[in-house]
């Protein structure tokens, strides 16, 4: 698929925009609020994400070949593959993809600050954390994921739906292998989802930059 031509949107073009910007507004919200709640507190939210965990967490021992699959699948959502796969677009790709792994760079350097801000606020623990380490609200694994889906997905529209159920098993393989609350995984998507759809309509902007 080819990218649009980089030219200046008609009218109707930008009160579209503003419409899927103030739908963004509303989904980042609704992230920052969940991300409010004291996750460390009693009550009903907390519970209901301890519930969550303890259905879908494999207890040891791990229950083979499921938790070697779900081992493997979380890796696509670790910053490594986003970035070698953005890098390799860029290093060796015609035009078409260097602008595909430019977007992704972006996608993945927005989400990540959003995240790693996040997290550093929230200050939440992660399931089987005794002591506060890599804070776990929101899933970094989650808002990556998904924001290479939500930019691929623009870009290659027929493999959108393998896209995202690819970023969802991946944020469920967090769940699984015990890394994560419900919760988080769904925060993570949300923001990544939010950044990628940013960061797609945003393309005209960022593709003149030269990186």
């Amino acid at each position: 698929m080819k990218h649009r031509p980089l030219t200046k949107l008609i009218p109707t073009q930008l009160a579209s925009q503003r419409l899927k910007h103030t739908t963004l507004i509303y989904v980042l919200f609704f992230s920052f609020f969940i991300s409010s709640l004291d996750a460390n507190a009693d009550n009903i939210f907390v519970r209901w994400d301890q519930q969550l965990f303890d259905r879908f967490y494999d207890t040891p021992p791990p229950n083979e070949p499921m938790w070697s699959v779900m081992e493997v699948t979380t890796e696509f959502g670790h910053y490594r593959s986003i970035m070698g796969l953005s890098i390799l677009l860029m290093a060796y790709g015609d035009e078409e993809h260097q602008n595909t792994g430019r977007l992704l760079s972006s996608a993945y350097i927005s989400t990540g600050v959003i995240t790693y801000g996040i997290k550093q606020l929230v200050r939440r623990k992660r399931p089987l954390d005794d002591m506060l380490g890599n804070p776990s609200m929101p899933s970094g694994h989650a808002s990556i994921a998904f924001s290479a889906a939500t930019i691929l997905g623009y870009e290659y529209p027929k493999w959108r739906i393998p896209l995202y159920i690819g970023a969802g098993l991946v944020g469920f393989s967090r769940i699984y292998l015990g890394r994560h609350y419900t919760s988080d995984v769904l925060v993570g998507a949300a923001i990544g989802t939010a950044m990628g759809i940013v960061v797609w309509h945003n393309r005209i902007t960022l593709l003149q930059w030269k990186f």
